[in-house]
């Protein structure tokens, strides 16, 4: 997945401070100085009470790392965003939208279940056929989970 080395940093740093049942979902700048964290979690919701635990938490690091400006943390949402190779293997069977950079077979955008996932690609089946494509995660811009409400 790409990320730039100033995100990078950040999420390590983050990473690390979150409570135990907390899952670093994805770490972005959002309109200039914002940070936007989006998290997860496997003991309950992600609620106001929980985002502002992890601020408290995460603030001093993101100081210590040069970051000053405003934090904003959520929930990743009912389209969760697939930011590393265990999400895909955690979301196997589930469908998802996939964007690339470079054209795979002359398109950017699929949208199918994902059927397995490696270390280095994963294949999703293609939700209009029974065809597959094999997806490297190096070339990944974009990967959420598809809901249909």
């Amino acid at each position: 997945m790409r990320e730039t080395a100033g995100l990078e940093k950040i999420s390590e740093a983050v990473e690390g401070l979150l409570p135990g049942e907390a899952e670093l979902v994805d770490a972005r700048f959002s309109g200039g100085p914002l940070l936007t964290i989006l998290v997860d979690r496997t003991d309950g919701p992600v609620d106001h009470e929980f985002c502002s635990r992890v601020v408290s938490a995460v603030s001093p690091a993101l100081e210590s790392e040069g970051y000053d400006g405003m934090i904003e943390v959520s929930s990743p949402g009912i389209e969760r965003p697939l930011t590393r190779p265990d999400h895909f293997r955690r979301f196997i069977g589930r469908e998802a939208k996939i964007k690339v950079a470079e054209p795979i077979d002359g398109r950017r955008n699929f949208t199918g279940t994902i059927e397995r996932a490696g270390d280095e690609e994963f294949t999703l089946k293609l939700s209009e056929g029974e065809s597959e494509v094999e997806l490297p995660f190096g070339s990944v811009v974009r990967a959420n989970l598809k809901e249909d409400i």
